[in-house]
């Protein structure tokens, strides 16, 4: 296995990890009595992950960095245009990898 294929099926996970992490963090900081440490050391984590979230992802295949059935695809393969533009027509996606 090289380490794009790592990549490719890993980098959910990782991205994942990195929400929950910040989730916390954003938590913590807003605590009266927060350990000081602990908020430190959160924050050490989220500066260090970042740009190597950022890097994995742009060395990932593209193919790998989109859901192939993502529903915003589903919904504009089967879009009916016959409104003449008085409704228009809201693509969304799917970014938390779900």
């Amino acid at each position: 296995m090289d380490k794009v294929s790592v990549y490719n099926s890993e980098y959910t996970k990782l991205n994942h990890a990195y929400i929950e992490i910040f989730d916390f963090y954003k938590k913590m900081i807003e605590c009266e009595d927060a350990d000081k440490e602990v908020v430190a050391v959160l924050e050490s984590i989220l500066r260090v992950f970042n740009p190597t979230l950022d890097r994995i992802k742009s060395e990932m295949t593209v193919k790998t960095r989109y859901k192939e059935d993502a529903p915003a695809e589903k919904d504009a393969a089967t879009h009916d245009d016959t409104d003449n533009g008085k409704n228009p027509y809201i693509l969304t996606g799917n970014f938390t990898g779900d």
